[in-house]
C-alpha cells in the first residue's frame, strides 16, 4: 500500500553560544581580588560626570559598574591602587573620605529601610516583641545594637530556629530608624524586605567588623 510522503518538522535549537547563562547574570568579579561573587555580596561603584567613583547602592545608576568586595582591607586597596582606573580605562578620582562616605551611605540606607519597615509593620523593636516574633518563626533577621549585650542577643535565638543576627549599627543609629534616642533590638519579619536588610547589614558588618568597630571611620588620607 502506498504511503504518502510526509516531511517532519525539524526543531531548531536556539543558539546560546557566547550568551551568558541565566545563573551567570548575577555573578560579578571583584576588581581588587579578581574573585567572583553573587552581586548581592558586592558593592557597585560607577563614575559621576566628573570622573569620581561613587557608590551605587541600588545598582541603578548608568554606566559600567565596578564591583568591590565589602571589607575594609579590600576597599582600602581599591582606594589606594589603580583598580578602578584599570577597569574604567581612564583616570578615576577617589575622594579622600572614600571609606567614611561608604560607611555613612550604608548606614543611611539601612536605617531608611528599617524606618519604612517600621511604618509597614514588618520591622519591630524591643526585646519582648523581637523574642516573641522569633519564637513564632515570624522574624528571620535580628539587628542588634553593637553596644548591646552579646549574651542577651544570643539568648533571643533558640537552637534550631532560622534567624540571622547582625551587629553592624550602634544603639543610637538604630534609634534613628524609630525616632528614639537609642534602640537595642530590632526584628524583621520574613519577606523581601528582610532579604534587603540582611544583605545590607552583612556588608556594613564586614566593613566595620562584628565587634568594636568605630562609628566614625577616619579618612584614608590621614
Amino acid at each position: 500500500m502506498f504511503r504518502p510522503f510526509t516531511v517532519k518538522k525539524i526543531r531548531r535549537r536556539k543558539v546560546t553560544r557566547g550568551q551568558p547563562k541565566k545563573h551567570d547574570l548575577c555573578i560579578r568579579r571583584c576588581v581588587v581580588t579578581g574573585k567572583k561573587y553573587d552581586q548581592d555580596e558586592l558593592l557597585k561603584f560607577t563614575l559621576n560626570p566628573k570622573g569620581v567613583a561613587v557608590l551605587d547602592i541600588n545598582r541603578k545608576l548608568p554606566g559600567r559598574g565596578m564591583w568591590v568586595f565589602p571589607d575594609r582591607h579590600t576597599l582600602e586597596k581599591a582606594a589606594n591602587g589603580n583598580h578602578f582606573s584599570r577597569v574604567a580605562r581612564r583616570y578615576v578620582e577617589i575622594p579622600t573620605d572614600f571609606l567614611y562616605t561608604i560607611d555613612r551611605k550604608l548606614v543611611d540606607y539601612l536605617t531608611g529601610i528599617l524606618s519604612l519597615g517600621r511604618k509597614s509593620g514588618v520591622v519591630v523593636a524591643g526585646f519582648e516583641k523581637v523574642r516573641l516574633g522569633i519564637s513564632e518563626n515570624k522574624i528571620t533577621v535580628l539587628v542588634q545594637a553593637s553596644d548591646g549585650s552579646d549574651r542577651q542577643g544570643r539568648k533571643l535565638i533558640p537552637r534550631g530556629v532560622s534567624c540571622k543576627r547582625y551587629r553592624c549599627l550602634s544603639s543610637t543609629e538604630l534609634g534613628e530608624a524609630f525616632g528614639r534616642e537609642s534602640v537595642i533590638y530590632v526584628g524583621v519579619k520574613d519577606g523581601p524586605m528582610a532579604h534587603r536588610i540582611a544583605i545590607t547589614a552583612q556588608k556594613l558588618e564586614r566593613i566595620r567588623g562584628m565587634e568594636g568597630f568605630q562609628t566614625t571611620l577616619p579618612d584614608l588620607a590621614s
